[in-house]
């Protein structure tokens, strides 16, 4: 799922939801990887790798929009 439209310190913005098999989530921002979430028996698990904008406030909006199913799994 693609979320555009929207500007961080006046800079435009798409941040992408890239849904993987077993139950893994990809995020990027501009098309720069940034972090992945997953699903594991300890529950619900945020990998950030890079320095970006994306806070655990965001990163939990996304579980709920995957929860929600709103952003579709594979």
């Amino acid at each position: 799922m693609i979320f555009d439209n929207f500007e961080v310190d006046g800079e435009p913005q798409v941040l992408e939801i890239c849904p993987l098999m077993g139950g893994y989530f990809h995020v990027y921002i501009n098309r720069r990887f940034v972090t992945s979430i997953s699903y594991t028996t300890e529950g619900w698990r945020v990998h950030f790798n890079n320095n970006s904008w994306l806070t655990k406030d965001e990163a939990d909006i996304m579980i709920e929009l995957i929860k929600s199913e709103e952003i579709h799994t594979q």
